[in-house]
């Protein structure tokens, strides 16, 4: 009975003059947190702020939603920021690339910005490259001072502990080159950076490892999983929305904080990612502790 309300609630909204207003203005994104209580995260990050920013899709007319971000960033004052793609509109042009810019270059954090392209970033080639680099050149780029991540990894130093930061290209057609995984070090505690989670897949399962991925922007709608299952709109099915578990792997798939070709949204809402570790003594044991909060 609970299963046929639900539905119907849902077309009533669709159908519904308010619905449709509610589902095509955009949302202001809310903060989901993680407390994460795993030693071997925590030995490391205990006491500091991790943010996940994903799928952002800043244009030319998001001026408002670039300054809300940087408002919530500025009050939580991480400690690291992780970016995990999609930051322009698809086929977005200079306009929207410059406020792209303009938001990067105001990021900032102690242990650092680290990020990774999403395929929607690839629609605009001469723009595309100055994501990782100077125009005609290796060199650093100018414009922000993210690190870019291309099936690369570094490993920083926190409080003399090492901590493994690996990134996966999705390439502009969603094709990750999932053998480059082989080259990363799991010996590590390792925080994986990827638009895509089929990065979770090749992981070692008795490995340290926590994957922070989008994309999905969580299904924008409701659907049960056999529907994606089916239809496959999404590279990986299996892992639309939410943290995932195996074995000693971990995944988050968060629903980001834009909207791309469709500017709908039921459930759930956007959300900006505030991930803390904890010691498994605090929480009783290995264990993951989720609640949502409204942005500062």
């Amino acid at each position: 009975m609970k299963f046929k309300l639900r539905w119907l609630l849902l077309l009533f909204i669709l159908l519904s003059p308010a619905g449709i207003y509610i589902l095509l203005r955009h949302q202001p994104p809310t903060v989901r947190v993680l407390e994460i209580a795993d030693d071997r995260f925590a030995n490391i990050l205990s006491g500091k702020t991790i943010v996940q920013l994903t799928d952002i899709h800043l244009s030319r007319h998001s001026e408002r939603a670039m300054q809300r971000l940087l408002h919530a960033l500025d009050r939580i004052r991480p400690d690291l920021i992780f970016l995990t793609g999609d930051y322009v509109p698809w086929y977005g042009e200079f306009a929207d690339y410059e406020m792209v810019w303009r938001f990067l270059e105001q990021l900032r954090a102690p242990l650092g910005v680290y990020a990774v392209m999403g395929d929607a970033d690839y629609t605009f080639p001469r723009q595309s490259c100055a994501f990782c680099h100077r125009p005609n050149s290796a060199r650093a780029p100018q414009r922000h001072p993210v690190r870019f991540l291309r099936d690369e990894a570094v490993i920083i130093d926190v409080s003399g502990r090492r901590l493994q930061i690996a990134g996966l290209d999705c390439g502009p057609k969603m094709q990750p080159k999932l053998e480059a995984i082989q080259r990363f070090r799991f010996d590590l505690p390792t925080l994986f950076l990827s638009h895509t989670s089929v990065a979770f897949y090749p992981v070692p399962e008795n490995r340290p490892v926590f994957v922070l991925s989008g994309d999905t922007h969580g299904g924008l709608l409701p659907m049960p999983k056999w529907f994606w299952q089916r239809f496959k709109f999404k590279p990986d099915p299996e892992h639309i929305y939410g943290f995932f578990e195996k074995g000693e792997k971990m995944l988050y798939v968060s629903s980001g904080t834009g909207n791309s070709s469709f500017r709908i949204r039921i459930w759930p809402p956007p959300e900006l990612v505030l991930i803390r570790f904890i010691p498994e003594s605090e929480a009783g044991g290995r264990r993951i502790i989720q609640k949502r909060t409204r942005l500062p």
